[in-house]
C-alpha cells in the first residue's frame, strides 16, 4: 500500500491548485487523473479577478498570448437601449481555452517538489478514513481530495444515495474564428432569444459563443433551425454571418447546465473542491474561480474539513446567490422575473455604485453578505416603485396580492438559509416562428 499525505482525484484546475497549495506547505501529494492529457472540451473558460489573483499568489502568470484580459461585461438588454457597461471595480478577468489553463497548471504541478502526477489513472473506491483504491494500487492518505468534477467519484462514495444535480438548460458552444466583438476586452451578454448568449474572446482572433437553450428544447432534427431563428437576430451584425455558417456546418459543441448547491464539502478524511462541491449555471462563469479559491482554503485548514467547509460556505454564499439570481433574472419569463429584470437594468443604468457592487460580487473580490443585501434591497425597491407607478397610471392594472406574493416568494428563495434549486419558469418562452433548417 502506498502512503501519502494527500491523494487528489482529478488534475483539472481545482485539483492542481489544491495540490500546489498543499505541497508548498510540505505535504507529499499524489495526483491521479483518468485523462492522459488535458481534454479540449466545452468547460470553464473565464476566470474572474479573484481567480486571477489566486494564480498570481502561486506565482503563476496569465500574461501569455493565449490569455485575453477582460475588464468586465457589456449587457445587451434587447430593449432598444444602449448596452449596459459593467466594468469590474477592481482587477481584471482572463479568458482562454479550458485546456490552456489546465496545461499551464499541470506544468507547474510537474515542476513542484513533493507532487507525483499520474495521468491515465483514476480513483475507483474511497473511504472516509483516507483509504482509497486506484486502477493501479491501494493508497492510504491523511487527506483524500475529490477534485473530479460534477460526476465526482469521491462524492459518490461519500453520498451514494444522493440525488443527481438538477438540469437547468443545455449550452451550445460555437467558436467563431476571425470574428470581432462589438467592444474588445469585455465579455458580452446578448438577450432577446429563448435564452441569453454569452460571448467572449477565447483565443487571439477567435470568439466563443455560449448559447443557453432552455429545457426541454427541440430534438436533434429541429435544433439547427431553432438556434438560427431563435438567436441569430439578437447577435450583432459582426457575429451573425459566422454564427449562421457554423450552424450550417454543424460545428456546435454541447454541454449540460446543472445546479447543485454548494453545501457539502466532505467528511472524515475526504474533502471536495470545485464542481465536486456544487455548481450553478455557467452564465455567471463562476466555476473555475470558486475551484481555485476552494483549493487555497482547503490547504489553509487541512486536515480540518469542518473549518474548511465553514469558511467556504461563508465566503461563497454571496457568489452562489448572485449567480442564481442572475440566471433566474435573465432567463425567467414569469411576471416577477421580468419585473426584476426591468428594474435591475433601470437601476444599473443610472446608479454606478450599484452596478459596481454587482460586479464586485461577481468578481469575488467582495464576498460580504451586506453587499449582496444592499444590491438586492435596491433592486427590490426599484421593482416595488415601478409596480406602484404602473398602478397609479393604469388603475385597472393595480398589483394583485398574487403578484406581490410572487415578489416576496422570489426574494425569500434567494436569501433563505439554503439557496435550493432554481424555480422553474412559469411564463411562456419567446416564440420562434420558424423551426425548420
Amino acid at each position: 500500500m502506498r502512503t501519502v499525505d494527500v491523494l487528489v482525484a482529478g488534475a483539472g484546475p481545482a485539483g492542481c491548485m489544491t495540490a500546489l497549495c498543499l505541497a508548498r506547505q510540505g505535504a507529499t501529494v499524489l495526483v491521479v487523473d483518468p485523462c492522459p492529457s488535458p481534454v479540449r472540451q466545452l468547460a470553464g473558460e473565464w476566470l474572474h479577478p479573484a481567480g486571477v489573483i489566486a494564480l498570481h499568489r502561486m506565482g503563476i502568470t496569465t500574461a501569455g498570448r493565449e490569455f485575453t484580459t477582460n475588464r468586465g461585461f457589456r449587457l445587451h438588454t434587447s430593449d432598444g437601449k444602449p448596452p449596459l457597461h459593467c466594468p469590474y471595480p477592481h482587477g481584471t478577468a482572463v479568458s482562454m481555452y479550458h485546456h490552456v489553463l489546465a496545461a499551464l497548471l499541470l506544468r507547474t504541478v510537474r515542476a513542484t517538489p513533493g507532487i507525483t502526477l499520474r495521468q491515465g489513472e483514476r480513483v475507483t473506491a474511497v473511504t472516509t478514513t483516507g483509504r482509497a483504491r486506484t486502477t493501479r494500487e491501494e493508497v492510504s492518505a491523511g487527506l483524500v481530495v475529490g477534485a473530479d468534477g460534477r460526476s465526482s467519484t469521491v462524492r459518490r462514495f461519500l453520498r451514494p444515495d444522493e440525488q443527481a444535480p438538477l438540469p437547468l438548460s443545455r449550452i451550445a458552444g460555437l467558436l467563431l474564428p476571425g470574428a470581432r466583438l462589438p467592444r474588445g476586452g469585455y465579455g458580452h451578454v446578448f438577450l432577446g432569444g429563448p435564452g441569453p448568449v454569452l460571448a467572449y474572446q477565447v483565443a487571439p482572433g477567435t470568439v466563443r459563443l455560449c448559447v443557453d437553450v432552455p429545457l426541454p428544447g427541440p430534438g436533434p432534427s429541429d435544433i439547427r433551425g431553432y438556434l438560427r431563428h431563435g438567436y441569430a437576430d439578437v447577435l450583432p451584425e459582426e457575429l451573425r454571418p459566422a454564427f449562421r455558417a457554423l450552424l450550417d456546418a454543424g460545428k456546435v459543441q454541447w454541454a449540460a447546465a446543472r445546479f447543485r448547491e454548494r453545501s457539502f464539502f466532505g467528511r472524515g478524511r475526504c474533502a471536495l473542491v470545485g464542481d465536486a462541491v456544487g455548481h450553478g449555471h455557467p452564465l455567471a462563469a463562476q466555476g473555475m474561480t470558486l475551484a481555485l479559491l476552494d483549493g487555497e482554503c482547503l490547504a489553509r485548514h487541512s486536515p480540518d474539513i469542518p473549518a474548511y467547509a465553514a469558511e467556504r460556505t461563508a465566503r461563497s454564499w454571496s457568489a452562489e446567490r448572485l449567480g442564481a439570481a442572475l440566471h433566474r433574472t435573465l432567463t425567467g419569463h414569469d411576471p416577477t422575473s421580468l419585473l426584476l429584470r426591468r428594474s435591475a437594468f433601470a437601476l444599473w443604468r443610472h446608479d454606478a455604485r450599484q452596478r459596481g457592487l454587482v460586479l464586485g460580487l461577481l468578481s469575488m473580490r467582495d464576498d460580504r453578505r451586506s453587499t449582496f443585501y444592499d444590491v438586492l434591497a435596491h433592486v427590490a425597491a426599484r421593482a416595488l416603485t415601478e409596480r406602484t407607478r404602473t398602478a397609479r397610471a393604469f388603475p385597472g392594472a393595480a398589483p394583485s396580492m398574487g403578484r406581490l406574493t410572487g415578489l416576496a416568494d422570489w426574494l425569500l428563495w434567494l436569501i433563505g438559509p439554503t439557496i435550493g434549486p432554481p424555480r422553474p419558469p412559469r411564463g411562456r418562452l419567446p416564440a420562434i416562428a420558424v423551426m425548420g433548417p
